[in-house]
């Protein structure tokens, strides 16, 4: 979600669905912590494949542009990979389920750096600017229920090598990059048969709050 978040409320479709609500009353038990090593990988492992799944896909069929694409929803590795804005699909049950929050991610083919040490200072740098404490607001709920600290799930991705398609969601060169990310990142536990909801209610400070919705039908 990156320097374009500020554009969610246009491209997020806000979608509505019943949840079951948690017997505990926190939304803690339904993610994996932020040191957990799900399926063998850190969360900045993960955070890094992601992008490389992301970045990829041409922007035609990404979901980072149109929340409706096929490609939104996609089991990779064992696990259910949804795009950054939002979702309203059918998932297996039996499986984890990866959810991107806001990013910053930084190449060499945008000109943003050459070496990982320097993209790493973008990532971070940009990310601290649009979306430290005091810039940018947000709660995150599973079925209704507030997960705590949501940004306890911050994370940076180790450094990856991304193949962008000539038509990339972020207009660069097409070609073989360097890339790091920073951002928020949820791996859900697989989830019971049904319909649950994962929101994010979120502003920028001072801005009109927007919720970005992921509908999941468990079947």
């Amino acid at each position: 979600m990156r320097r374009s978040l500020a554009v969610a409320a246009v491209l997020c479709v806000s979608l509505m669905a019943t949840g079951q609500a948690l017997a505990d009353g926190s939304a803690h038990g339904r993610v994996f912590p932020p040191d957990a090593s799900p399926r063998g990988m850190t969360y900045a492992q993960w955070l890094g494949d992601y992008q490389i799944w992301l970045n990829e896909i041409p922007t035609p069929d990404n979901p980072y542009t149109d929340p409706s694409s096929p490609l939104n929803c996609k089991l990779r590795h064992g696990v259910v990979y949804l795009g950054p804005f939002g979702s309203d699909c059918t998932v297996p049950e039996g499986h984890p389920l990866l959810i991107s929050g806001p990013f910053w991610e930084c190449s060499t083919l945008e000109g943003l750096g050459d070496t990982y040490a320097e993209l790493r200072a973008c990532a971070r740098d940009n990310f601290a600017h649009d979306f430290g404490r005091n810039a940018f607001l947000f709660t995150v709920r599973i079925d209704g229920e507030k997960l705590l600290h949501p940004r306890a799930w911050t994370f940076t991705s180790p450094g990856e090598i991304i193949r962008f398609p000539d038509d990339n969601i972020w207009g660069a060169p097409g070609g073989t990059t360097k890339s790091v990310t920073k951002g928020f990142l949820y791996m859900l536990r697989p989830l019971e048969e049904g319909d649950h909801v994962f929101r994010i209610h979120a502003n920028f400070a001072g801005g009109t709050p927007f919720n970005v919705d992921w509908v999941l039908h468990v079947s």
